[in-house]
């Protein structure tokens, strides 16, 4: 009787432990991020008020989106004063997407994009520098 007892408060016991363990454990999965926008995206058109496309005239923008919520940007012949002064330029952080927008740095200096996707064409509006600038990208 005692081996008994003393197997099932051990079962108990650890039953209990386990149970305050996995409760100890967050079930964060990371970032929101909508699965349709992980991928590398090109720019084919980046239209911005009184300049025009710029990427007609030169410019080449990408964006790459991982599923862990961090994403890179790389600009070549900047036309619009991205790059502070530098022709080329390239930077990266995390963000967050929900159906809807895009936010590129979510804790710090967020920026808004509004986006929607039709096969393999996103449409982004957002602004930059308080110009409202629209983006077309194609996935690859």
């Amino acid at each position: 009787m005692n081996a008994l007892r003393r197997r099932t408060i051990s079962t108990a016991v650890l039953t209990l432990t386990l149970g305050l363990a996995f409760a100890g454990c967050s079930d964060e999965t990371g970032p929101e991020v909508n699965p349709a926008v992980v991928g590398t995206w090109n720019a084919t058109s980046f239209l911005v008020p009184g300049a025009g496309d710029l990427i007609t005239q030169g410019m080449t923008m990408a964006f790459a989106f991982a599923g862990n919520g961090t994403y890179t940007f790389t600009i070549t012949n900047d036309q619009g004063g991205l790059c502070d002064g530098a022709a080329d330029c390239s930077d990266s952080g995390s963000y967050t997407a929900s159906d809807t927008q895009i936010v590129l740095d979510p804790e710090d200096d967020p920026q808004v994009l509004a986006y929607s996707i039709s096969g393999a064409t996103m449409n982004v509006n957002a602004d930059i520098d308080a110009t409202a600038v629209t983006l077309t990208m194609d996935k690859e």
